[in-house]
């Protein structure tokens, strides 16, 4: 159950009856772009404009779970399962449950053709980072075939030859790990770039490389990702089987059970890598947390810095801001956050709600 203090709950009275959103806020209430491909191959159709696939609305809720499953399971956010049987379908429960339990599988292949090549062509014509995709020329493939030979990806394996063949392919392109603060160290390699300079950190060999691989492979997956330790974040291969591919082994000591491991598809990958490329791309901060919020609009990461970027600017439009805030409040548990989620989570809210109180006092001055 969501709680508010009185002052909080009077900024978003204030906002919902004042403030008027503008472009970008408005955004956050339709799907993105890629997710847009998916739901509208999978007989589906957000015909309220509420950024959701409603029950009861004529949007196809229904009939998507009659013939793929409950889709409506919930997803994990800000490290907190949110949404669970809430009649709709969120962004994220449509595209998990769509690489999970859709994608590849032999009475779902239409779907999955027409899908998977349509991301693929907006992807290349709008020059969106390849994260977990080949780039045109096939530098990964090349790269892969020299060491597995062509034709690796079209015979069926089982799951455990998968995984070896994973391997293989990581160790014959002398791919090694890479240690420190992204920051300092290149940033948030594309998947090519990886090949190319043949090191990756584990975000990078489980959501670029281990997406892209293991989808040639036609096995369904998600990435994982749990805190080890209060400082330490680690990413993982996930399959529908609840198998977990840990490359550079690091989980096993910790005792991380299948269900602790908050899972992300390649949409919030995306937004992943535009936020690190904040950190080395100062001067188009803005435009990069606009893009990952677009693409993992439930995180409040991504939402705090946008709008902590939005106040500090020259000429802050205190409306647009609070509609952002405004959105992020209705969509999160807030008692959850603050009972189980990592203090930077927590921390991350905090902020978000300072932002509001703060533009909500200087929106009533103007």
């Amino acid at each position: 159950m969501k709680k508010y203090n009185l002052l909080f709950l009077t900024i978003l009275i204030y906002a919902s009856l004042h403030a008027q959103e503008a472009s970008f806020a408005s955004r956050l209430r339709q799907f993105s772009p890629l997710a847009d491909i998916h739901i509208s191959n999978l007989g589906l159709e957000d015909k309220n404009g509420s950024g959701t696939i409603d029950r009861g609305a004529g949007e196809g809720y229904e009939t998507f779970i009659e013939k793929y499953g409950n889709a409506d399971a919930g997803f994990y956010a800000n490290g907190v399962i949110i949404g669970t049987n809430n009649g709709r379908l969120e962004e994220n429960e449509i595209l998990n449950h769509y690489y999970m339990n859709i994608r590849f599988k032999l009475a779902f292949a239409e779907e999955t053709g027409i899908i998977d090549e349509a991301v693929k062509s907006y992807v290349y014509a709008n020059n969106i980072p390849l994260v977990w995709l080949d780039d045109e020329q096939g530098t990964v493939m090349n790269a892969v075939n020299r060491v597995l030979g062509e034709g690796w990806n079209e015979r069926e394996v089982s799951e455990d030859e998968a995984v070896k063949m994973f391997e293989r392919a990581m160790r014959g392109m002398r791919i090694a790990g890479r240690t420190g603060q992204p920051s300092n160290n290149g940033g948030y390699y594309s998947l090519p770039e990886m090949v190319n300079r043949r090191a990756g950190y584990c975000f990078e060999i489980a959501r670029s490389f281990g997406n892209w691989f293991f989808g040639q492979m036609k096995e369904n997956s998600l990435i994982g990702s749990a805190y080890l330790t209060p400082s330490i974040l680690h990413d993982v291969v996930i399959f529908d089987s609840g198998r977990i591919v840990d490359y550079f082994d690091m989980s096993k000591p910790y005792n991380i059970s299948v269900e602790q491991w908050q899972r992300t598809n390649p949409l919030q990958d995306l937004a992943t890598y535009f936020r690190s490329k904040t950190e080395t791309n100062t001067k188009n901060q803005v435009n990069l947390l606009e893009q990952a919020v677009i693409y993992d609009k439930y995180n409040l990461t991504n939402i705090a810095l946008l709008m902590y970027k939005y106040f500090t600017s020259k000429d802050p439009n205190y409306s647009e801001i609070i509609a952002i805030g405004e959105f992020a409040m209705q969509n999160i548990d807030q008692e959850q956050i603050n009972e189980h989620s990592h203090e930077s989570v927590v921390h991350n809210l905090n902020s978000i709600q300072s932002i509001l109180e703060a533009s909500y006092r200087n929106l009533n001055r103007h």
